[in-house]
Order: structure tokens, then sequence, then C-alpha cells
């Protein structure tokens, strides 16, 4: 019995073992790199890196540097979030080495780390270059875990391409690698005090027009109400404005690839107090809206009292009195110079874009008069 026993726990401790030396296999050498950055270079490149490819089973992923901009080559060139791009970047050169794990590639699968072709293999290859020859990374990253450093940290198992030994690193890397995960999905943000007014051209004829006289004023006005028209609520003619205050997309697709219709559902047109116009235009594909932006500057719809931020000197010798709590708002408005520079770099961005937007968007932009007034005698709120 006594023997038995005896098997039984020495059978249990080679499995512990075999476990261990599978996880670790560490040697002096592999140890020496413990603390340390898995890509100690990577840091001081990289505003250098140019290009960046990921590869998944699902497919692969190139996002190219144009200038100052990134781009996602499987869309069209679309551009992409410069702040992912970023996170990807300083992620990988801020990995810190944890400790060494297998060495053997028949244990990879264990913790992710098989070649990204197999069968529903986990694993990201990640290559960052810098100029056409100059790869300053390339790893495979596996399996990853909550990391015991704390701060929001995750552990990942990582091994370079080129080298059999893998690791547990710690670190902050993205966790989608579609393409569409990597896309800027912000069209624009303006504040609403530039907003001046919105006009909404439907294909029936009937014309929306709400509109204030000055960034004081909260409420927009619905124009031709007739002797007894309601609104049902101020808010409702608010939200066709304010639904422009940040928008951003669901996808983007080709203008000429998209099939959407030649003809817009409406075309609405937002005007600022310091002349910024833009153009939105949906268009129906089955069930879903494309959109159209275009963006223009108009000077004629420059406010008279209008006073851009950059150039208001006044505001520095204004008495205690105007600066109260009753003071009439200041819009924050920009130079024509300013105006200009935003129409062309948004027209730069959506030329030959349209794009898909919430559902929420395209109703609330184009509501028509009918939908705006009250139908009963409820109180109007």
């Amino acid at each position: 019995m006594r023997n038995r026993k005896h098997l039984t726990v020495l059978a249990i401790a080679a499995v512990i073992f075999i476990i261990a030396t599978i996880f670790s296999e560490s040697t002096d050498h592999d140890l020496s790199g413990t603390g340390s950055p898995l890509f100690p270079d990577l840091l001081a490149k990289a505003n250098d890196v140019s290009t960046i490819r990921i590869q998944t089973n699902a497919g692969t992923l190139n996002l190219e540097r144009d200038q100052e901009m990134w781009k996602v080559k499987e869309n069209n060139g679309y551009p992409a979030d410069i702040n992912k791009v970023r996170e990807l970047v300083l992620g990988v050169g801020n990995l810190i080495k944890v400790e060494p794990k297998t060495g053997k590639p028949e244990n990879y699968e264990r913790i992710g780390l098989q070649d990204i072709t197999e069968k529903d293999s986990p694993a990201v290859h990640i290559t960052l270059n810098a100029g056409a020859e100059d790869v300053v990374a390339d790893l495979i990253i596996g399996n990853n875990k909550a990391s015991h450093a704390g701060d929001s940290k995750m552990s990942y198992y990582i091994r370079g391409v080129n080298d059999p030994q893998s690791w547990l690193v710690d670190g902050k890397l993205p966790d989608k690698w579609e393409a569409k995960d990597w896309l800027d999905v912000n069209i624009f943000e303006i504040d609403r005090s530039r907003i001046k007014q919105v006009i909404v051209d439907h294909q029936d004829g009937e014309k929306v027009y709400i509109h204030r006289i000055d960034s004081s004023v909260r409420d927009f006005t619905l124009d031709s109400l007739n002797p007894g028209e309601q609104l049902t609520a101020p808010f409702e003619v608010n939200n066709i404005a304010t639904t422009f205050t940040k928008m951003t997309f669901d996808d983007v697709v080709s203008e000429k690839e998209s099939g959407a219709e030649t003809t817009p559902v409406y075309t609405a047109k937002l005007t600022t107090f310091d002349g910024l116009v833009i153009t939105f235009q949906p268009h129906k594909k089955g069930e879903i809206h494309l959109v159209k932006y275009s963006a223009s500057y108009d000077p004629s719809a420059v406010s008279s009292d209008a006073m851009p931020d950059n150039t208001d000197k006044k505001q520095e010798s204004e008495s205690d009195e105007s600066k109260s709590e009753h003071a009439k708002p200041t819009a924050k408005l920009l130079s024509a110079e300013e105006v200009k520079q935003e129409v062309t770099k948004y027209n730069a961005i959506w030329n030959g874009w349209v794009y898909q937007l919430p559902e929420f968007r395209i109703k609330n932009i184009g509501k028509k008069k009918a939908d705006l007034l009250k139908k009963d005698n409820t109180p109007v709120h």
C-alpha cells in the first residue's frame, strides 16, 4: 500500500514537472531579459513607423501613413483612427518582459501562439516598418489575461517571428483587429453655439427652415408657422440642429461602389454664424441610408457682430458687470481664414465617400413640419 501511495505521489510530481517545463523552459540567458522592454529600440523610432501590417486567421489589415495621416488600405485608403495607431505603436514599444515561457513550437497552441494559418488560431501577427526595409517590430500575440501589475494593464503571451522563445509580457494593446475597427469614425464635430440655421429641402418640395438670430437665443425658430399652429416642444425643433453637433458613422464606402440611389431623400444645409456651410444628403440603398457630405464658405452668412475667439481683444477689458452671469454668451466662432481651412480639410476627407449613419440621425434632421406640430389639446412642453 505504501509503495502504491509513493508511486502516486511520484506520478503527480512528474505531471507538475512536465507542465512547469512546458510553460517555463527558461535558461539563464532567457531570465536575464526579465523586466526589460521586448523591443528596446522601438520607442526611439515610433515617429518613423510608416506601415503596419496586422494578420489574423480572418485576413490581413494594412495601415499606411500618408504624411501626417494614417489610412486603412483595405477601406480604399480611408483615414484611420490615429489614436488607435498610436495605442498600438506605443503599446508594442512599452511591452515589458515578465518571464520566459515555452520555446517549443509543439507547445505554442497552449498559449495561443500557433501559426495564424492554422484553423481557429487566435494569434495576431503584427509587423511595424519604418520605411520599406526597416522592420522595427515583428511579433505574434497569443492569449492574454489580466496583469498582476494593475493599472488596466494586461499580460500577453508573445514571441518574435524569428525567435522560438515565447514570453509573458505586461502592457496594453488594442483588442480589435478588423479593418472597420481601425477607421476614424468621427465625421465632424461642431459647437452648438456656432449653428445659425438649418434648411431641409424634401423631395416633395416641402422646405423646413429653422433659425435663430444669435447664439444667445437657445431655441431655434421654425419658420412659416400659421396662425393657431403650435410646436409639440422646442427640443423637437432644436434636435434638427443639434443632431449635427457630433457626427459619427457606422460604416463608410466609396461613393462609386456604394450602389446607392442617385437622388437624395432630402438635402439639408447647416449654416453657422461664421459662414461655414455643411450640406447633408442621405441616399437610399435598400433599407439603409448612405449620406454624402460637402462643405463650403458663405461670407454673406457671417453675422455682423461675430467676434472670433482668437481676435476678440475686447473681452480682456470688459467690465465686471459685463462678465456677470447675465452677460450675453459669446459664440465660439472662427475667423474667415479658419473657416476656409475647415472647409478644405472636410472636403479633402469627404470627397468620394458616403457614410452609413444611425437611423435616428436621418430621422431627426429629416423631420417635416407636420412632425413638429402639436396635433391635439395636450399641453405644449
